[in-house]
């Protein structure tokens, strides 16, 4: 229903409620923030590369499986909260892009700080 209210602008403020979300639950230890993420059932959270200037994040699972096979392919609110608690874990500014791995049902959430 969001996108129908939000129109293209969905994403956008999907991201940065995400990024509040994160804020009011202070979650930025990344095991609290994939607790939270099983908890809300957007899927399994794993910090699965870590660069000088990135952090790649693996969301994977039943849920992000049954919504790849939907029409909600849109994980901006994930992204939204992976950026904020990065930002927060490494005291610097942070953004995140997503990559969505159809044939694995799989998304990768890249971090860059």
């Amino acid at each position: 229903m969001l996108p129908t209210i939000l129109g293209g602008d969905t994403p956008a403020i999907l991201y940065w409620a995400g990024k509040r979300i994160t804020r009011k639950y202070d979650l930025s230890d990344f095991a609290d923030l994939a607790e939270f993420f099983d908890m809300a059932e957007f899927g399994t959270l794993k910090l699965v590369k870590e660069r000088r200037a990135s952090l790649i994040f693996e969301l994977s699972g039943q849920s992000v499986t049954d919504r790849l096979a939907s029409d909600s392919k849109d994980f901006s609110l994930e992204s939204g909260m992976i950026a904020e608690a990065v930002e927060r874990n490494r005291g610097r500014s942070a953004e995140a892009e997503i990559n969505v791995d159809d044939k694995h049902q799989r998304v990768e959430i890249t971090a860059f700080f």
